[in-house]
């Protein structure tokens, strides 16, 4: 296990170099490609409001699972579309700065880059989703309005220990899959491991700002307002921080450098002995 852990740190670390190059050679490419991340999250919102609202009007107990389910498929649409999402670079990153193969100063920059181009992204869609009706037709009462209202509603407290623990295992989702060698399995593991996070009510910053947009550029009930939705995006978005920084990028860096540290011990006391 731990050579298969080290070589997905090494895939995640060579993925943020990648992105570090990115932005300082073709910063409107890595944009763009940010802006992908918050469109397909956003497609991802649309899938799950269209499949599950009836099961939520009809107060089925499992539309919240099914709709964990479905919303993994926007992981999957950044991951194998190239797109490059704010949360997946907190853990990349903290990789690389901690092994010493980028700055601070480069992941501050690339962090900021990635969470104006996610959030632009998830703008667009919502200009673009607007004018489609595909969400009003659904009346005040739809499962995607009391999803966002529950979301304002919460203390700063609550938002900020669940987006901790989301961004623990959104990159969970990230980082799993690439110990297994099996594409169907790592495609269904990352799948998994979302719904974790969406049917326990845990806080993802940039969902949050894809599903707020889509909810404030048209007509909404007054408990639905810009003050409350940025109530929840300054705590989700440090929490998402430490999520991912601290207990996944830190955290394996750690332990598999304490494992070859001991291997390189051992090895050295068996050429001694011999």
């Amino acid at each position: 296990m731990a050579t298969m852990e080290s070589k997905a740190l090494e895939t995640l670390r060579n993925k943020a170099q990648a992105s570090a190059q990115m932005v300082q050679h073709r910063p409107v490419e890595y944009l763009v490609r940010s802006m992908l991340a918050g469109i397909y999250l956003g497609f991802a919102t649309i899938f799950c409001l269209k499949t599950v609202n009836r099961m939520y009007m009809d107060l089925e107990p499992m539309t919240g699972f099914v709709a964990a389910i479905l919303f993994g498929v926007a992981l999957v649409m950044i991951m194998y579309g190239g797109a490059e999402l704010f949360t997946g670079n907190t853990m990349y990153f903290t990789i690389s700065t901690l092994t010493g193969y980028t700055s601070v100063k480069t992941t501050i920059r690339v962090w900021t880059f990635c969470f104006i181009g996610n959030a632009l992204g998830g703008l667009f869609f919502a200009l673009l989703m607007a004018p489609t009706g595909i969400i009003q037709e659904l009346g005040m009462q739809n499962w995607l309005f009391a999803l966002v209202e529950g979301k304002m509603n919460h203390t700063a407290i609550e938002i900020f220990f669940r987006a901790i623990l989301c961004n623990w295992m959104v990159c969970m989702a990230i980082f799993l899959p690439k110990t297994l060698k099996n594409e169907f399995a790592q495609i269904f593991t990352l799948m998994l491991l979302v719904s974790v996070f969406f049917v326990s009510s845990f806080e993802h910053v940039i969902a949050n700002l894809v599903s707020f947009s889509l909810v404030l550029i048209i007509p909404h009930p007054e408990t639905i307002t810009i003050g409350k939705a940025i109530h929840n995006l300054i705590p989700a978005t440090l929490g998402n921080i430490i999520g991912g920084a601290l207990f996944m990028g830190a955290l394996y860096t750690w332990l598999n450098v304490k494992k070859e540290t001991t291997t390189k011990v051992t090895k050295l006391r068996t050429k001694k002995s011999m």
